[in-house]
């Protein structure tokens, strides 16, 4: 199940990311900690998504900062000195709900699901050298030469 929902979820990533905010994305395999995969010289924000159903867990999404305020200028075809903070967290929020849903739309029986509300995460907030004990898939994507990260933890 797990690898059938990371697998939904590369596609839903590719999907939303590039034709809601027309971000290029290639999937790299990589079996290193997320720690590793992201720079530590870029800043990162990110959301998470709890979902429910069959199976329950939750969703994440780790992006640099400025790749959020591209991002945000694409969806609202504003130009990236007139996106604020807000704008951008929200689109880093609204982008993951996307990406969530259609993952789930991709499974048999999507009706059976239930999507939480996103929240924003920080790298501060988000402790990448944990071991929750859960089941977890990462997804590592590159876009534009910058490193982002997605994952799936299972309850």
């Amino acid at each position: 199940m797990r690898e059938t929902m990371t697998m939904n979820m590369k596609q839903a990533i590719s999907n939303v990311l590039e034709l809601m905010f027309f971000l290029p994305v290639q999937f790299v395999e990589n079996e290193c900690p997320v720690r590793e995969w992201l720079p530590r010289s870029q800043v990162y924000t990110g959301a998470t998504l709890g979902f429910s159903g069959p199976v329950s867990g939750s969703y994440y999404l780790l992006i640099p900062v400025a790749m959020a305020k591209e991002i945000t200028a694409n969806f609202l075809g504003l130009s990236e000195e007139e996106v604020n903070e807000a704008q951008e967290s929200d689109t880093v929020k609204e982008a993951l709900n996307m990406i969530g849903g259609h993952m789930l739309s991709l499974v048999d029986k999507p009706d059976g699901y239930q999507l939480g509300i996103p929240e924003i995460i920080s790298e501060a907030g988000f402790d990448m050298n944990a071991d929750t004990g859960k089941k977890e898939n990462v997804i590592y994507i590159e876009a534009e030469g910058n490193h982002l990260a997605a994952g799936i933890i299972l309850n």
